[in-house]
């Protein structure tokens, strides 16, 4: 995870997270206690499968997720 400066547009959101990585929430939960404007997944050497899908509300609860 590497922190981004500006907040992510929408448009660019897929492109940068990976929501089935299992470290994908911690890695959300961090960013958004350390009041990152946005981060990346990009490059992540941690990655692996096996995360749950984001359920709805929950994009809706994080700026960081979802930036409109």
């Amino acid at each position: 995870m590497k922190r981004i400066e500006q907040p992510l547009e929408i448009t660019r959101v897929e492109e940068h997270r990976r929501e089935e990585c299992v470290h994908y929430m911690g890695c959300l939960e961090e960013a958004s206690a350390l009041l990152w404007p946005s981060f990346s997944c990009l490059g992540c050497r941690h990655f692996a499968f096996g995360g749950r899908p984001v359920l709805s509300y929950e994009r809706a609860a994080s700026p960081l997720a979802w930036d409109c």
